[in-house]
């Protein structure tokens, strides 16, 4: 407790330290009575250098402050001039009571002078301060910090003068008017400025910067409608708020294009709100959107400068925003309507802001058209704060929305595409288990095949020998030697060979040299590097060992050879195996007519790998040579 008591101390004391000046300071002065008198002119003039009460012609009234004068929403100008448009002069007299001297500077301080036209400020008969702006657009919604007595050997008026010079047929107001120093007063201006001025200025800035940030998202995702939109809705808010909270120093345009800007502003404002409702519910109304784009567009073409003589935009205003208020009211309802249907809840809750805004838009009217206390402050930038905040939630809420479903989608992608890949996982077991299967049996039906071909045609005919008795056992051995060579060379073709041709052949020399010894003939190896052959598995390379077996054995048995020469050669895209011998040659083409089928049997073993054969024959020898391709 004895520390919560000291923070609490701490607290109070630095209060008092930052509330000092103010507690130390004197009352301000609030004047709330004035004596008003207006002189009908024609054209504008410059405030006098000097003025005095006493020397203005005409009665003067006495009047409560703030005072207004209410505008009429059926301007009624005055048309015998048609040089100078008729004007109205009206001055407040504010007398101030004896004041204590003071140490500081006093100030002028008027929360609001409402009317067009000039202002001016007199004290004692001297100019304090003029208006430097439009006749129009002048700076109306800025509160006024006028020092009195700042100059050196200043003292503090006793009379003020307060002239405003404005069009005949408009309204004209003035608040309350408060003396005082800096201390006692400032924070009164600071509070009234930052309400009026800073924060519509602030907030129509931060819009249209998030806007933009959206039309940057919309030129990359021109799908997206609704960011477009938003930079419509920000651009259009922007343009509307400006007559907040400028207009103290000289537009950059004619006041005849700054109300033609600024009216057509709310209706753009209302429109693209409209189509972002429709974006929102899904539910548009042909007739109502027909009618929103038709009144928005005779209104930027009715209150066209160009028409401003026939038509004056800016002394129509109140019936022109009294129209606007109505179709504001329209849309807002029928699209708080069509989001309750659609279950919208973004669309509902701009929509019900939209109601809202229309009340908070009539309350604006009232107090435009002087209807009200125009001290009162204006609740449309207020009411645009809450807007953007909604549109940003919205905006925030649609990407956030994106963005979970986008993760959904993709969470829900990847458990397809774990689930297509586990499934394609056991078809592709299955397929290579059924693959193994087949290549299994192939392969033994390959070797049954080649076995039956080779080894088991050499037994049948041995068989078929002795059994008629005509086979000695030189010859019986001879046939068991063909046999046991087939079956070496079926052995050696599943040996893995790395697609490296010489390590077959060097395979083949080791089977069958010592045959070739025996024999009594000499084996010649011219061999050379040749490139690999990628296709050369056990199947094709049984092919290419009975293949050169056959001609080995061809050799052995009916050329009467003592010579044989085993070459490679590498060509492009082939590499060429020769086999040569210095026997007896033989007719070719009676060999392919004849009983014998090995010669037959090279050639179809060559095609089915895709290589070529041939032969030379000459009573000096023959020349096998077998072509086989580099890729198939």
């Amino acid at each position: 407790m004895p520390e919560a008591w000291l923070r609490f101390a701490w607290l109070m004391l630095l209060c008092a330290t930052m509330w000092h000046p103010v507690l130390r300071a004197q009352a301000p002065l609030r004047l709330t009575t004035a004596q008003t008198l207006a002189i009908d002119g024609y054209g504008y003039t410059a405030p006098p250098y000097e003025a005095r009460a006493a020397d203005l012609p005409g009665v003067w009234q006495s009047v409560a402050l703030p005072h207004a004068l209410s505008r009429q929403l059926m301007p009624n100008t005055d048309q015998s001039n048609t040089f100078d448009p008729p004007t109205v002069v009206t001055w407040y007299y504010l007398k101030l009571p004896e004041l204590a001297v003071s140490a500081s500077p006093r100030y002028i301080y008027i929360p609001r002078w409402k009317t067009d036209g000039q202002f001016a400020l007199y004290g004692d008969g001297r100019l304090l301060y003029q208006s430097h702006a439009s006749t129009y657009w002048n700076g109306w919604n800025t509160p006024l910090w006028i020092a009195v007595d700042e100059t050196a050997d200043a003292v503090t008026p006793r009379e003020i003068l307060i002239r405003i010079e404005r069009p005949r047929d408009t309204g004209g107001g003035i608040s309350s008017v408060w003396l005082g120093d800096e201390a006692s007063l400032g924070w009164r201006y600071r509070i009234r400025y930052g309400l009026q001025i800073q924060l519509p200025a602030a907030n129509s800035a931060a819009f249209l910067a998030v806007g933009t940030f959206a039309l940057l998202l919309w030129l990359r995702l021109r799908r997206e409608t609704m960011y477009l939109l938003f930079f419509g809705i920000s651009l259009a808010s922007f343009l509307r708020t400006l007559h907040f909270h400028v207009g103290e120093t000289r537009l950059p345009v004619s006041d005849a294009w700054f109300t033609w800007l600024t009216i057509n502003a709310l209706y753009w404002l209302l429109l693209i709100t409209h189509l972002f409702l429709n974006y929102l519910h899904g539910r548009p109304m042909v007739w109502l959107n027909r009618s929103v784009i038709g009144v928005t567009a005779s209104m930027g073409l009715i209150t066209l400068p160009a028409f401003s003589e026939l038509l004056n935009a800016y002394a129509l205003s109140p019936l022109i925003y009294a129209a606007l208020l109505l179709m504001g009211s329209t849309v807002s309802g029928v699209g708080l309507y069509q989001s309750r249907r659609a279950h919208a809840r973004d669309g509902q809750l701009l929509a019900g802001w939209g109601v809202l805004g229309m009340l908070l838009g009539a309350y604006d009217w009232l107090l435009q058209n002087n209807h009200i206390n125009v001290e009162n402050i204006y609740l449309g930038p207020y009411a645009n704060v809450v807007a953007f905040l909604i549109f940003v939630y919205i905006m925030f809420h649609r990407y956030v929305a994106a963005h979970e479903a986008v993760r959904q989608a993709k969470g829900t992608l990847e458990t397809r595409l774990q689930a297509q890949e586990a499934e394609l996982l056991e078809s592709h077991r299955k397929l290579r288990k059924i693959e193994r299967r087949q290549t299994l049996a192939d392969e033994r039906q390959r070797l049954m095949q080649d076995m039956h071909d080779g080894m088991g045609s050499s037994l049948r005919t041995a068989l078929l020998t002795v059994e008629k008795g005509r086979l000695d056992a030189p010859q019986v051995a001879d046939v068991l030697r063909d046999c046991l060579d087939d079956l070496k060379l079926a052995i050696d073709a599943m040996e893995p060979v790395q697609a490296d041709l010489l390590l077959l052949l060097a395979t083949l020399r080791y089977r069958l040299g010592p045959r070739l010894e025996s024999a009594g003939i000499t084996l010649r190896w011219d061999i050379e590097d040749v490139p690999a052959l990628e296709w050369l598995d056990p199947r094709n390379s049984l092919h290419i060992l009975r293949i050169l077996q056959e001609a080995f054995t061809n050799i052995i048995k009916h050329t009467q050879a003592t010579e044989i020469q085993v070459k490679t050669h590498a060509r492009a895209n082939w590499v060429e195996v020769t086999v040569t011998d210095n026997g007896q040659g033989f007719d070719v083409e009676q060999a392919f007519s004849g009983p014998g089928k090995g010669i037959v049997n090279q050639r179809h073993r060559a095609e089915s790998i895709g290589a070529e054969i041939v032969w030379n024959s000459s009573p000096a020898g023959t020349c096998l040579g077998l072509r086989l391709p580099v890729r198939r």
